[in-house]
């Protein structure tokens, strides 16, 4: 017997739907893909079918095309996405069709550049349109690739045509890099002074203004401002780089640690040889051990001697470790961990109770997600810590891929890379509830780690990633030798 919904979901198909609240539908389908059974699920996912195969309305298969994504049936959701491509050819639907299967698969800067004006001349850009966004991802891919092939007038040309100015800096910042690369600094200069520029814009803006796209600009902040400053150190303008990040640091006191890099070479320059330490110390504190010879200088001109030197670093250990301990007590649970059965690159099945006995680190990913590729060298030397200890087990999950041949594709990066990774298809749906692993496991975003314990629980969840590869190894291992301890509540 068809189940019965409640009314916070309650679905009409047909000649009624057409009647309906387009909002009114989107809450109450966004309501089961939250939180609906699998049956609710199951119901909606017939009812879109429905819809479906009946409207003929644009908005309406549009609609019935994003939930059937969202509720985990991606086979009909891609097949109802090319219908609706061929039926309303100048759809926001044929568009991005066009984008995903045709432009992006161009390799070189002209033929993005040709796909890209094949792209306007048949779905023209309305500047009154509020998802311009997605003609500034392909600019900026055009503009990039120039880049690339060291044409800089055309990459400079077409950064120009970007429209979204909280966005932008997306393309503005790669091309200043790849300049910058090729010593041309110059150029780059601008490009990066005007996405702190973006940046400061949204920064400033009052707290009831700060938007989605506003939180979006200022997260690139620290970063621009740190290769700016990093151009006036250079160029032995070490007191505009000061200026600049003191000045960076009042508007964004809360980013304050992720500007250390610079600040210590500024304030070192100014005689500030005691706070340009307390920097350097900050960034130790973070896992970053590489400028342990200028904290040395440091330490030795502001006592006199390097006498008690060592005592000093084994401190700074100390607190690294403590801040670390501190910091996975935030990530501390202890729930079962879901079963599972995948498949490995080779094809051979591996399952979660296979490995009981093992302290089990799962990292789920995708090779679409940057933060993900950035933790690896650090996952990596974590791993190689623990090479001989067959009480230990990594797995990386690969979820959430958005192309056919993704299997392909992992496997290459793999090989490209020399990950020596255990890696599992998150390829495989549940038969009760429909879900994949990820979904199981409440993955909400990627990177996202587990670590089980021996007996199976999930003894800690951390989301996130950095790309330190010192403090990566340390947390791991803090992390995973505190799951070889009973758990104590």
């Amino acid at each position: 017997m068809k189940l019965k919904l409640t009314c916070a979901f309650l679905f009409i198909a047909g000649a009624t739907w057409a009647q309906s609240n387009l909002e009114e539908k989107r809450e109450a389908y966004g309501k089961v893909v939250q939180s609906g059974t699998k049956e609710q699920k199951d119901v909606a996912a017939q009812e879109l079918l429905e819809i479906a195969k009946t409207t003929k309305n644009e908005s309406e298969l549009e609609f019935a095309n994003n939930f059937l994504y969202r509720l985990g049936h991606q086979d009909s959701a891609d097949s109802l996405r090319s219908v609706i491509a061929k039926k309303f050819p100048k759809s926001v639907t044929a568009r991005g069709v066009y984008i995903q299967d045709v432009f992006y698969k161009q390799e070189d800067a002209k033929a993005k550049e040709k796909s890209y004006k094949h792209l306007v001349k048949n779905w023209p850009i309305d500047k009154t349109a509020n998802d311009n966004v997605a003609y500034d991802y392909v600019i900026a891919s055009v503009a990039n690739s120039f880049a690339d092939e060291g044409k800089k007038e055309r990459a400079l040309y077409y950064l120009d045509q970007m429209s979204e100015r909280f966005w932008r800096a997306q393309g503005y910042i790669p091309v200043a890099t790849k300049l910058l690369a090729q010593g041309d600094t110059v150029a780059a200069l601008p490009l990066i002074q005007t996405a702190i520029e973006d940046a400061e814009y949204y920064i400033n803006l009052p707290k009831e203004q700060k938007d989605n796209k506003a939180k979006f600009a200022a997260v690139g902040y620290p970063g621009y401002v740190s290769q700016l400053a990093e151009i006036y150190d250079a160029q032995g303008k070490q007191t505009e780089a000061l200026q600049l990040i003191e000045r960076a640091i009042a508007l964004a006191p809360e980013q304050a640690a992720r500007f250390s890099g610079g600040y210590y070479k500024g304030l070192e320059a100014a005689g500030r040889k005691l706070e340009a330490l307390q920097q350097l110390e900050i960034l130790y504190k973070q896992g970053v051990f590489a400028h342990k010879d200028k904290m040395t200088e440091l330490y030795t001109t502001l006592n006199g001697s390097d006498r008690g030197i060592d005592g000093y670093f084994s401190r700074m250990d100390e607190e690294v470790v403590k801040s670390i301990r501190d910091h996975i007590k935030e990530m501390e649970t202890f729930k079962s961990a879901p079963a599972f059965e995948l498949l490995n690159m080779k094809g051979e099945q591996v399952s979660l109770a296979s490995l009981k006995g093992k302290v089990v680190v799962l990292d789920f990913w995708a090779t679409w997600c940057q933060p993900c590729i950035r933790s690896f060298p650090g996952m990596q030397a974590a791993q190689a810590l623990y090479e001989n200890d067959e009480d230990v087990q990594f797995l990386f999950i690969n979820t959430w891929e958005r192309d056919k041949n993704y299997k392909d594709n992992v496997a290459a990066f793999i090989e490209k890379n020399k990950y020596p990774f255990e890696v599992l298809f998150d390829d495989q749906k549940d038969e009760e509830t429909g879900e994949v692993m990820a979904s199981k496991y409440g993955v909400k975003g990627i990177p996202a780690k587990f670590i089980i314990d021996k007996e199976g629980n999930i003894r800690y969840f951390l989301t996130g990633s950095s790309p330190n590869v010192d403090y990566i190894k340390m947390e791991m291992k803090e992390l995973i030798e505190a799951a070889k301890q009973p758990y104590k509540k």
